[in-house]
């Protein structure tokens, strides 16, 4: 049931079992994302361009997402005021991932916040794995892209053996970023680094803390889901949601596989090179997440896995891409031609709230805003690099500079006080009591 506006229509949620409104802006602007989305909630308006079209939300999760990320004119007027980062007239403006977590805070609805979470999420640990992640979902499409073009030439032609050889190196590319996460997303579990005060057992009696590790836990996969979707352009969310609840929470416990919204159909082939050689099914209550089983069940280079953490001398080509891609600055990503998503893009082709300006020509824009190749060179044979080993005990030369860390401090702090005042302002409070009467 729906009931027409002015401006829009009211449609009812069946999962949140509530009144909605959709706004026709909302519609004209995202038509393809909303087209991709399936379950949930149906309404057909039936007015100008939207006229007898069915909208179609997944379930909440992806809905509250797109709904809460239309922000008006006043309100990125306000972000980049108050809540955007302050970047020194000196300092070349560009995107970093602090700035997508800020756009990540401000476009999620206050109630799913709280001041501890804001903390957490504003550690170096933090930042590494949501850095890892940005890395790993954007090969990942590209992997799915190209899969997705071969298909229709493969059902034509018989397959050669140098495919399969193929295959094999793009399925161990997609296995060390996946490793690389693995290694992040460990590091939070085990409350190694600045995460440590944030552990479950840390406390003064020794009790796990599972109701606030819980809370914590569900709304840092809510918060990297809007992150990585965020940095990659706004594009593919219900396959971010979709691969990120595999990879932690295991398709056991998935909520995109348990309510039946899969939208990714891959072949048998395909599946061996997005899953990988470490993947398999335990038992459930036993079950490791996909991402933990990348590091215990397959062979990495253990140099893969100190990048951003200790030098690596006589490193290869391939070391040194990856490096710059997990550790090096973001003002640098661009001048290397190394794409990390958003992240190296200068301010000025971009909003307040990271979408593609329209004010410069077409063919511009679309070299600007279009996600780079992510070219992981080949392996070096050479040398094969065995855990025995040793690396250097000097620290990566790639280190956080003291600007990032205090524009870290410095957001945290801000986030935290968006979170008392509930987003709003005290010049707001004051021009609200002085127009207030009874």
């Amino acid at each position: 049931m729906t009931f027409s506006s002015k401006n829009g229509f009211w449609a009812w949620d069946n999962v949140n079992n509530g009144v909605i409104y959709l706004t026709k802006e909302f519609l004209q602007r995202n038509p393809s994302k909303i087209s991709k989305v399936s379950s949930g909630i149906e309404a057909k308006p039936c007015r100008n361009k939207i006229q007898n079209s069915q909208i179609r939300f997944q379930n909440s999760f992806d809905y509250k997402i797109l709904i809460l990320d239309n922000v008006d004119v006043y309100g990125e007027l306000k972000f980049k005021k108050h809540y955007q980062r302050k970047v020194k007239i000196i300092d070349v403006a560009v995107i970093t991932l602090q700035d997508v977590k800020d756009v990540a805070i401000y476009t999620c609805k206050i109630d799913y916040l709280f001041p501890e979470f804001i903390t957490f999420f504003h550690t170096s640990s933090i930042d590494r794995f949501l850095r890892s992640m940005i890395v790993y979902f954007q090969y990942y499409f590209q992997v799915w892209n190209k899969m997705q073009l071969r298909r229709k030439e493969a059902s034509r032609k018989l397959r050669q053996p140098i495919v399969t050889e193929l295959e094999n190196e793009v399925r161990d590319n997609l296995a060390d970023l996946r490793s690389m996460v693995a290694r992040d997303y460990a590091a939070v579990l085990m409350g190694i680094g600045d995460s440590k005060k944030f552990h479950h057992m840390n406390n003064k009696n020794n009790d796990s803390l599972s109701n606030r590790d819980r809370r914590i836990y569900e709304t840092l996969i809510f918060m990297t889901v809007k992150v990585i979707w965020i940095a990659l352009f706004r594009e593919n969310l219900t396959w971010i949601d979709q691969e990120l609840q595999r990879l932690l929470r295991t398709l056991n416990y998935s909520l995109v596989e348990n309510t039946r919204r899969s939208t990714i159909e891959a072949t048998q082939d395909e599946r061996r090179v997005l899953l990988g050689k470490a993947f398999r099914t335990e038992r459930k209550l036993l079950h490791r997440s996909p991402a933990i089983q990348e590091i215990i069940f397959d062979q990495h280079d253990h140099r893969l896995l100190s990048i951003g953490i200790n030098d690596i001398p006589d490193a290869d080509e391939r070391i040194r891409y990856l490096e710059i891609a997990y550790a090096a600055p973001e003002e640098m990503l661009v001048n290397v031609g190394i794409a990390v998503g958003v992240l190296g893009v200068q301010r000025k082709y971009l909003d307040a709230m990271l979408k593609p300006l329209e004010i410069f020509p077409a063919d511009k824009q679309t070299s600007l805003m279009k996600i780079g190749e992510f070219k992981i060179p080949s392996k070096s044979p050479l040398r094969r690099w065995l855990s025995t080993d040793i690396l250097s005990s000097h620290p990566s030369h790639f280190q956080e500079s003291e600007t990032a860390k205090q524009d870290r401090i410095i957001q945290c702090k801000k986030w935290r006080c968006y979170l008392e005042t509930r987003g709003v302002l005290l010049n707001e409070l004051t021009q609200y009591d002085s127009t207030f009467t009874l």
